[in-house]
């Protein structure tokens, strides 16, 4: 058991170097990373390891938006956590594992939440759920709260991702009609993303846009590449 927790906690390691990886190719604001809940549960059929933020910078704006913050990202975790024991039991063991990171931008502040989740399939799956908030306002962002009203953001995003990715995904795994599937101007493609210094990142999960081999794909976009259409408040 103890084995199989080392495994899984090496690999979601090496999927916190691909998003550290995005973050430090531009200036990042150094951020000190929040306390952190945890919870741990390990049975005769599951192992469950999960940390949360327990306090923001949204404190500063106020404590009420520091605690809105703090209980939306727990609700999360206890969600996922309670999905997952849902499941049933089956003849091997389960393991879940949620991890964070968190950057920083210069009114914003992400969480990236990393969820590894082993159910008995021919492999883990690997997905993210990513919590941005307003650091003036203590709001949490969704993505075309960052964009002016009527920007064609998505489609900027489809372009950029299209003519990008295959260098960072590697061209022993590109699959240029997974790839097209997983990149078209919809809302639901991008909105795994956070923001680092003057960087977006958006996050995309395994079988997303390139098969499991490849692994989870982190997409960096200079914010002053979408300066034109997004709010003044976020610009660079």
């Amino acid at each position: 058991m103890q084995n199989r927790l080392w495994v899984v906690a090496l690999f979601l390691f090496f999927i916190a170097l691909l998003v550290s990886w995005a973050l430090s190719r531009y200036p990042r604001t150094p951020s000190v990373e929040p306390p952190s809940g945890r919870y741990a549960e390990q049975t005769g059929s599951y192992d469950i390891l999960a940390e949360y933020a327990t306090s923001t910078p949204l404190v500063l704006v106020g404590a009420a938006a520091d605690a809105a913050a703090v209980a939306t990202m727990h609700r999360f975790v206890t969600d996922s956590v309670a999905e997952f024991k849902s499941g049933g039991v089956i003849d091997r063991q389960q393991t879940l594992q949620i991890l964070y990171l968190t950057a920083t931008g210069q009114r914003t502040v992400s969480y990236i939440y990393t969820v590894y989740a082993d159910t008995g399939g021919a492999h883990g799956n690997t997905y993210f759920r990513t919590f941005t908030f307003d650091t003036a306002t203590g709001e949490e962002l969704v993505l075309a709260d960052l964009f002016l009203p009527g920007a064609e953001y998505l489609a900027r995003l489809s372009t950029i991702s299209r003519a990008r990715l295959p260098a960072i995904i590697g061209e022993d795994f590109v699959n240029q009609e997974m790839l097209d599937a997983g990149t078209t101007p919809d809302g639901a493609n991008f909105e795994r993303f956070f923001i680092g210094g003057s960087t977006m990142g958006i996050l995309f999960p395994p079988y997303q846009i390139a098969p499991y081999a490849a692994g989870p794909q982190t997409l960096p976009i200079p914010l002053a590449e979408l300066a034109d259409i997004l709010k003044p408040e976020y610009r660079p």
